[in-house]
């Protein structure tokens, strides 16, 4: 109704409520198949095209499609556990049973106890290897091995000769992962951060677009709102921010990359509640994401039954106010 032509004089609001009308339509088209939705809540808009029926058949029912899709997805975190460090030993035994086959029947009416042929352990061989993956094209192989050989049958292992053939390459694999691999993670990741905001720049930038004519939208139905919230002293979004708040203090050099969503907050807000589920909020009704790809925060100030209140959320956090927790003491 919020979004309905119909409901908009103004002829540019007009304009952008086709616009957002059309997406409501398509997403009710999508939500209303049990197969499409299932789809959609495996693999998103994305699946709807090409990736989800890639593989499973529409034919499938929607608990057959995300059990298969569990079923892979498990298989790939194993997958791609196994290839990350790709884990490799080996325990080789070298046994001397020459007694045993080269012997004359009657040598064993000679021998104590029967003529039991002698059978010794003349060798032994083990060998560790881990993968530690440095770049998308190098790869460090850590490795150790320990042999021993005796042929009179009298070997001993050494303590310390096991250890550095085992535990050895272990603990230098955990020193490279701190000091190496890590680090060059972690500068890894912010490239591919950087990357993916020039790829979504687009598409971030229609978002934005989508959420500023979703505000103009909803300016009348939020003006309706407050009055009736206001009449019995219900709840009232006084200021609302989402995106990425810096906290830590040891990271104040950063900036706050955050959006002004009072409005889309207060357009929600029902019978003096606000209840908002388990996704991200990005996807709510004049929101759009200020920060791809980094850790976002809903805050927000709101008064109730005349009382100040404020609550910070994550992102992907369900939320309920009011709520007596958010209640802000007097000497705050």
């Amino acid at each position: 109704m919020l979004y309905h032509p119909d409901k908009h004089r103004d002829p540019e609001l007009k304009q952008q409520a086709e616009k957002l009308f059309n997406l409501v339509h398509e997403a009710y088209e999508v939500l209303r198949d049990p197969q499409a939705r299932a789809i959609y809540d495996i693999y998103g808009k994305r699946g709807l095209e090409v990736d989800g029926w890639e593989v499973v058949e529409r034919r499938r029912a929607p608990a057959e499609i995300r059990e298969e899709y569990e079923r892979l997805q498990k298989e790939r975190e194993e997958r791609r556990l196994q290839q990350r460090t790709n884990p490799k030993g080996t325990i080789s035994v070298g046994i001397d049973a020459t007694d045993l086959f080269d012997r004359y029947e009657e040598d064993y009416e000679d021998m104590v106890g029967g003529g039991i042929p002698h059978v010794e352990i003349n060798k032994m061989h083990i060998s560790q290897s881990i993968e530690a993956p440095l770049t998308t094209k190098d790869t460090a192989i850590l490795s150790g091995s320990l042999s021993t050989h005796n042929g009179n049958g009298g070997d001993q292992l050494l303590p310390s000769a096991v250890f550095y053939a085992t535990v050895g390459p272990l603990v230098f694999y955990v020193a490279i992962q701190q000091l190496v691999i890590r680090p060059y993670l972690r500068a890894q990741k912010e490239q591919d951060l950087e990357k993916q905001r020039e790829s979504s720049a687009s598409n971030i930038a229609k978002k934005k677009q989508e959420a500023e004519a979703a505000v103009l939208l909803m300016q009348e139905s939020v003006r309706r709102i407050i009055e009736a919230e206001e009449s019995r002293m219900g709840l009232i979004i006084l200021n609302a921010w989402y995106g990425k708040f810096v906290t830590d203090n040891s990271k104040r050099h950063e900036r706050a990359k955050v959006i002004d969503v009072t409005v889309p907050l207060q357009c929600l807000v029902k019978d003096s509640k606000l209840i908002l589920t388990e996704t991200a909020k990005s996807g709510l009704p004049g929101f759009y994401d200020p920060c791809v790809g980094e850790e976002k925060s809903l805050k927000v100030l709101y008064q109730f039954r005349g009382v100040m209140h404020q609550v910070l959320s994550g992102d992907t956090e369900p939320l309920r106010i009011p709520k007596q927790s958010h209640r802000i003491d007097g000497d705050t």
